[in-house]
Order: structure tokens, then C-alpha cells, then sequence
């Protein structure tokens, strides 16, 4: 179950960085500073968890069924975005609904943010742990922008981008089913991930993607063939 959860936040983080890459310098550095100070906040309850009961909640079913609710609402609203982009709404209220879309990177990042600082808190025993807060919301601030960047050098179209975000968000909601139903179907439950089932859904996927994205590349060079 752990392994999952992990794979949804590297997924979730992933997501979160493409999204800022469609956002201007001030608003991409202004996200980055609300992350930070979200996570710093939460310093005092982040001192007060044990790994025994992080663990414990990675187990429990009733709380990854409220995740669950969250990170649908959370996928649902990226690839809204994704569509409100493709079809670049005219209409004043498109727009609006558009640009609102643009400003809510991820709700899932937050809790994300809380994990990392609850593990380098952690790993980090005997240190003054509002100092490693605060190193944590600079280092949010300062390598944000850098991977931001790093992406649209790699990425530099927008289209590619976008695709990608919906790529990512498809797989999370894949993820957030297994992490959803493990302990909750008919068969007992158990706390290892099958590996080998995982890899099997991840690679669907990805086939699934690939191939929705060479459908899409063909349809798109015949209309502009027809134009």
C-alpha cells in the first residue's frame, strides 16, 4: 500500500510542476510561496506523527476512501483543464472557468508537501525541526521554478505538456483505485503490492497512452492537410 501512495505523490508532483509551466513567472513563484507556507504551518503537527502511525494510516481503509474523494475531485479537475485548453474557450465565462482551472495546481500536493517534511523530519532526529521546516519552504521556493523551467526547456510545446498532464492524471486515478480497494474487496486483503500486477496496469497505461496520442497526431495532421 505504502509503494502505491508513493507513486501517487511522485505522480502528483509531476503534475503539479507541468501545471505551473502554463502560468507566468510572478504566478508560478507566488504558488510556490503559498506551498511553502502551507507546509511550514503545518510544522507543529508534523512533530507530533511517529512512523508507526503514518504507517498505520496508509492502512487504514475509511481514511484512503476520504483521500479517494479527493484525489477524484483533484484529477477531475486537471484534465477539466486540459480540455477548457485544448478547446481555447472564446466566451468571457470559458475563460474565467478556464483561468480558475489554471490557478488550482493540485489539491493532493499539500498533503505531498506534509509527507516530505514529516520523513526529513524523521530522518533528521536530534535537529531543530523548525529550522528544517523552514529549509524545506526554501527549498520549495528555490527548486520549483528550476524544474519549472527544466520542463519547458525539455517540453517547450505546449500540446506536449498538456498531453502529459493528462497522461499523469489518468495513471493517478488508476493509482488511487488500487489504493482504494486493497482491503475492501471480497478476497482478503493484503499489505503487500503485487508488483508484477502494478507494473501489468502502469504498462496498459502507457500503451493505452501512446497509442491515444499517435491517434490523436494523425487526426490532427489531416485537418491541417484539409486546410
Amino acid at each position: 500500500m505504502e509503494t502505491v501512495v508513493i507513486l501517487i505523490m511522485f505522480m502528483v508532483g509531476l503534475s503539479f510542476v507541468l501545471k505551473l509551466t502554463f502560468m507566468r513567472p510572478w504566478q508560478m513563484i507566488a504558488e510556490a510561496i503559498i506551498l511553502a507556507f502551507a507546509t511550514i504551518s503545518t510544522t507543529d503537527i508534523a512533530i507530533s506523527q511517529s512512523k508507526i502511525q503514518i504507517s498505520e494510516w496508509l492502512q487504514t481503509p475509511d481514511l484512503m476512501l476520504d483521500l479517494a474523494v479527493i484525489l477524484t475531485l483533484d484529477v477531475a479537475l486537471q484534465i477539466a483543464f486540459c480540455l477548457f485548453m485544448i478547446n481555447n474557450p472564446i466566451k468571457l465565462k470559458d475563460r474565467v472557468v478556464k483561468n480558475l482551472l489554471l490557478f488550482i495546481p493540485g489539491l493532493l500536493i499539500f498533503p505531498v508537501s506534509f509527507y516530505m517534511l514529516v520523513q526529513i523530519i524523521f530522518s533528521n532526529a536530534g535537529m531543530d525541526f523548525n529550522n528544517l521546516s523552514y529549509c524545506l519552504g526554501i527549498a520549495i521556493i528555490v527548486l520549483i521554478p528550476l524544474l519549472v523551467y527544466g520542463v519547458k526547456y525539455l517540453l517547450p510545446e505546449n500540446s506536449e505538456r498538456l498531453e502529459l498532464i493528462f497522461y499523469t492524471n489518468c495513471i493517478i486515478g488508476l493509482l488511487g483505485i488500487i489504493a482504494t480497494v486493497n482491503g475492501r474487496t471480497a478476497t482478503t486483503g493484503v499489505n503487500e503490492v503485487n508488483v508484477n500486477s502494478l507494473l501489468a496496469i502502469i504498462g496498459i497505461a502507457v500503451i493505452g497512452s501512446i497509442l491515444g496520442y499517435l491517434f490523436f497526431r494523425k487526426n490532427q495532421n489531416k485537418h491541417n492537410n484539409q486546410l
